[in-house]
């Protein structure tokens, strides 16, 4: 997915994960740990907006830079308009 977003010019990824308070039977913190290793740093929390399995949990945003954020971007390219070249160079088949 990194790959295909790089060629269409997207330079952030974005990540909204439930997060609990302390880890409980049916959320850990695992999530931002396994986003945090691929390079997403945490830059918002929300706390107690997130309910489900009665427990409310705390909301976080990640985000990844991919791209150098240049004064004028270029512009964004559809994934239908990717060449299958380039697809096939993402790892795409």
């Amino acid at each position: 997915m990194e790959s295909i977003s790089k060629a269409q010019n997207i330079l952030n990824l974005n990540a909204c994960i439930a997060y609990p308070e302390k880890d409980d039977q049916y959320l850990t913190k695992n999530s931002v740990q396994f986003y945090m290793h691929l390079g997403y740093r945490m830059v918002g929390k929300f706390h107690n907006c997130g309910y489900k399995f009665h427990t409310w949990y705390h909301m976080v945003w990640m985000e990844k830079l991919i791209g150098i954020h240049r004064d004028i971007p270029d512009p964004l390219v559809y994934f239908p308009d990717l060449s299958v070249e380039t697809l096939n160079n993402c790892g795409v088949q």
